[in-house]
C-alpha cells in the first residue's frame, strides 16, 4: 500500500474507533511495522491532523476532524451499492470484507442529503456455487499488485499433481469458480489455474517487475475471458 493510502487508512481507523488504538494494533491491520506507524502518525501530526497519544499508550483522533464529503448522484450511489454487494457472489471472503469496509467508509463521509447505502432499495443475492479455497485468495491479489512470483502445488482435472512457478497476472471470477491467469514457467506459456485445485500457494521473493502490463496484454489478446480454458487447454 502506498504511504498516502496508508495514512488515509490510519485516519479512518482512528475516526471510527471508540477507544485508543495502539501502534501495534494499527500495524497489524495495515500489515506494516510499528516503526512505520510511528513515522506515519508523526507525519500526520506535523500536518495538523489532530491525533493525540503516544507510543505504548495508544492514539485517538480529537473530535471535530472530518474529511471533505463525497458527492455522488443517486445513480452513482446505486451503481456503487450494487457493485459492492455483488462481491459476495465471488466467494472471495477477504474481498467481501474489503467491500463492506469500503461501503462503511462511503456512508461515513456522505453528506446528510445524499441517499444512505444502509437504506438502499436495491438488493443482491449472495448465492454462488464457488468452492471454498484451500488458502486466502488475498495472496493472489497481493502477488499480482506486487509483481511477485508464486509457487503453486496444483492438481489438474485428472488428478495429476505438479509444482509450478507462476507469474500471476489476473483473477477471473465466474459464478461457479475462480481462475488465476498467469505465465507458467513450467509450460513457458499462459495458463489458467482453478482456485479449488490449488492445494498450496506460496509467494516467492522472485519478482517480475515491469513485465506484468506487457504480459497481461499478450494474455488478453490471445484468450477469451468468458470461457473456462483449464479443460480445453489443460495446465
Amino acid at each position: 500500500m502506498a504511504r498516502s493510502g496508508r495514512m488515509f487508512e490510519i485516519i479512518q481507523m482512528l475516526r471510527t474507533s471508540r477507544s485508543p488504538l495502539t501502534a501495534e494494533a494499527i500495524a497489524a491491520r495495515l500489515e506494516v511495522t510499528k516503526r512505520t506507524v510511528y513515522r506515519d502518525i508523526a507525519t500526520l501530526q506535523a500536518t495538523r491532523v489532530p491525533i493525540e497519544g503516544a507510543a505504548g499508550i495508544g492514539y485517538v483522533m480529537r473530535r471535530g476532524f472530518d474529511l471533505p464529503p463525497l458527492m455522488f448522484t443517486p445513480e452513482e450511489m446505486e451503481a456503487i451499492t450494487v457493485g459492492l454487494s455483488l462481491i459476495a457472489r465471488t466467494g472471495d471472503h477477504s474481498l467481501e470484507e474489503a467491500g463492506a469496509t469500503a461501503m462503511a467508509k462511503i456512508s461515513e463521509v456522505l453528506p446528510s442529503s445524499e441517499p444512505s447505502t444502509a437504506q438502499t432499495h436495491l438488493f443482491v443475492s449472495s448465492w454462488h456455487a464457488i468452492p471454498d479455497p484451500a488458502f486466502d485468495l488475498r495472496l493472489l491479489r497481493r502477488a499480482i499488485r506486487e509483481e511477485r512470483k508464486l509457487e503453486l502445488r496444483y492438481r489438474d482435472g485428472v488428478g495429476n499433481l505438479t509444482q509450478r512457478i507462476v507469474c500471476p497476472l489476473a483473477i477471473i471470477y465466474y459464478i461457479d469458480g475462480i481462475l488465476l491467469a498467469g505465465f507458467c514457467e513450467l509450460r513457458q506459456d499462459f495458463r489458467h489455474f482453478r482456485h479449488d485445485r490449488i492445494e498450496e500457494c506460496e509467494p516467492l521473493d522472485l519478482r517480475f517487475q515491469g513485465q506484468s502490463a506487457a504480459l497481461r496484454k499478450m494474455w488478453r489478446d490471445s484468450h477469451d475471458l468468458f470461457h473456462y480454458e483449464t479443460e480445453e487447454n489443460p495446465p
